[in-house]
């Protein structure tokens, strides 16, 4: 059984991030290094990674509104080598966790409304959809905004 961990990214993670992001995503959807970076170092937004046998397969990128009662997820990215092993749900949980710990009620996220099994996996734990956001990704491609309550 391979040996994880969740641990907050560092500097050092920068380019294995945008490169899963990268294959994560289509492009008009996949962030570019500017992007990435953008996201990453707003105020109030935190990056989690999970390392399995010390590799980074996947990460999560969430921020706390100014309010610090509601939050976004703004990405959430598993190689694709390594996707069903349940390391999304391990960063959505922890991410929950630290989310709560701010006192967070509420949180949402965007997702491609073609991207089904994401859909899926966030109806599955809990997120319910508020609205569609007509051409929302770069591409042109429509996003559902989803939302949970914490």
């Amino acid at each position: 059984m391979a040996k994880t961990l969740i641990r907050h990214a560092v500097t050092a993670d920068f380019d294995t991030l945008l490169e899963i992001d990268q294959a994560s995503f289509a492009g008009g959807v996949a962030y570019d290094a500017a992007e990435l970076s953008y996201f990453m170092n707003r105020n109030g937004a935190e990056t989690i990674v999970l390392e399995e046998d010390s590799e980074i397969v996947a990460f999560l990128i969430f921020e706390v509104h100014r309010t610090g009662r509601s939050g976004t997820i703004v990405t959430l990215d598993v190689r694709q080598t390594h996707r069903r092993k349940g390391y999304a749900t391990q960063l959505l949980n922890h991410a929950e966790d630290i989310l709560s710990r701010y006192g967070v009620e509420t949180y949402d996220l965007q997702v491609d409304t073609s991207n089904r099994a994401a859909i899926n996996f966030y109806k599955q734990r809990g997120f319910r959809t508020v609205r569609t956001l007509r051409h929302y990704y770069a591409n042109g491609n429509d996003a559902f905004l989803m939302m949970k309550e914490l």
